[in-house]
């Protein structure tokens, strides 16, 4: 199996670490509203990983995160953490409602930010221990990218003496970078969305985060870490930073990372009111089948501009192959079932190796389809079935 891995920028034979078992970490939703198709784009990419490898003879153990704090989370409730649960239950709700219905296999581990503050204030604690943090005279502690000389291996930016500033907010680009924040001491704003710790009163920034969650529940390092592109820089990039420079290890062998969904060609974006939910496009009238199917439709590494004319060009695919089934359950054998097994043979042959090929589902699909086309014709000619449909 070859995927292709962020850090090292190259096609690599996917080689486990514990023989017969595969470690993942997915960066999961931001529970601060309810995650929009772009979300869910990467959502089913990682589901369509963690399957091949199923496929491919591992025992997967996934371990997912919800991010229930972070600034986003802060503004939306307003400085009350009463609220701030309420929306983030509401929209973990409607997260593993819209997992469900897109077919997502469930995670093992799905750690809540917010019950796993002890393992973040442990971790800060022993990177100042360390030199690499420290703290300012707010009471807010800072991870020091000067201590740290391959700050920028995954996103691959030479910085070139940009890193003099503090970063305070959680997210930000390339442009801004500096020392980042791992925990935020309390302000007046907060409101009651704090914790008492040996750290002081405050909330952790979102960074160290993952990286309290992921050596936490899979240890160090694991197999996989994927993610969708915007996670890049700076989260693991951070990330990495924050769990080498406390272990001395890369949190991650592989490091997989999906492209934009757009919309009309731009980003979508619910920051920028460019967004659909999975909700929204069942009331148009589009099956979950058909919207899985199309946001596989592109290579994971390329763009896939979303549009309605393209998902109904895909849910006539899909239209098709259910036709096909259906025609396929009345009939008996015949006199082309043997050319019909050897179809579905070369088929699942085909399909298995572009999967194999760093996950192109596109080009796995495009057999799925030129098999259906052809049974179409053997059915249309003599009204014959594969013998060995009923395994398949």
């Amino acid at each position: 199996m070859l995927i292709y891995d962020t850090l090292s920028r190259k096609v690599r034979k996917f080689v486990p670490i514990r023989k017969g078992e595969v470690r993942i970490y997915t960066c999961g939703p931001s529970v601060y509203s309810a995650p929009h198709l772009g979300n869910f784009r990467t959502y089913v990419l990682e589901d369509v990983v963690k399957r091949a490898l199923i496929f491919n003879g591992y025992r997967v153990i996934h371990v997912m995160n919800i991010t229930d704090i972070e600034d986003k989370m802060v503004r939306a409730a307003r400085g009350s953490m009463k609220r701030l649960r309420e929306i983030a239950r509401e929209n973990e709700r409607r997260f593993f409602e819209a997992s469900r219905r897109l077919k997502l296999l469930p995670a093992d581990h799905y750690p809540r930010a917010t019950e796993n503050i002890e393992a973040m204030v442990a971790l800060i604690k022993r990177l100042v221990k360390k030199g690499l943090a420290y703290r300012d005279e707010r009471g807010n502690i800072f991870f020091d990218v000067s201590r740290f000389p391959r700050y920028g291996m995954i996103s691959h930016y030479r910085f070139r003496g940009e890193l003099g500033g503090r970063i305070y907010k959680d997210d930000y680009f390339q442009s801004e970078a500096g020392d980042f924040i791992l925990w935020k001491a309390w302000q007046k704003s907060d409101g009651d969305i704090c914790w008492e710790t040996e750290l002081g009163r405050g909330r952790p920034g979102w960074h160290i985060e993952c990286s309290a969650m992921s050596i936490r529940y899979l240890g160090i390092p694991f197999d996989i870490h994927m993610g969708g592109i915007d996670n890049v820089f700076s989260h693991h990039e951070n990330e990495i930073a924050q769990t080498a420079g406390a272990t001395g290890k890369i949190p991650a062998r592989y490091w997989m990372h999906v492209r934009h969904l757009m919309i009309s060609g731009k980003k979508m974006s619910k920051s920028l009111g460019r967004s659909y939910t999975l909700e929204e496009l069942v009331k148009l009238g589009y099956g979950c089948d058909e919207i899985r199917a199309h946001l596989l439709s592109r290579h994971y590494r390329r763009r896939l501009n979303f549009t309605l004319r393209g998902l109904r060009g895909t849910a006539r695919e899909v239209a098709r192959c259910r036709a096909l089934v259906g025609r396929l359950e009345k009939v008996g054998g015949g006199s082309d079932s043997e050319a019909a097994d050897r179809l579905i043979d070369q088929t699942l042959s085909e399909f298995t190796r572009h999967i194999n090929n760093d996950i192109d589902t596109p080009a796995a699909m495009d057999s799925l389809c030129s098999m259906v086309g052809e049974l179409d014709r053997l059915l249309a000619r003599g009204g014959s079935a594969p013998e060995t449909r009923r395994g398949r």
